[in-house]
């Protein structure tokens, strides 16, 4: 699958590598979802984060 933009790409890779490391990191299903949404939100909010600032030093 083709994806068009870099942004969904990013959201997608961010989603799945915050599932397959909260089950390997938590061992409760409160814990995993509690990590999982931590780290979904820091990797996917930090790239948006860090493109926006890569596009300030482009003007």
């Amino acid at each position: 699958m083709i994806l068009r933009g870099h942004v969904l790409s990013m959201v997608l890779y961010a989603f799945f590598v915050a599932v397959v490391l909260a089950f390997l990191r938590r061992k409760d299903k409160a814990a995993r979802l509690r990590y999982g949404l931590f780290l979904f939100l820091i990797m996917a909010g930090g790239a948006i984060l860090l493109g926006w600032l890569m596009y300030l030093f482009t003007l």
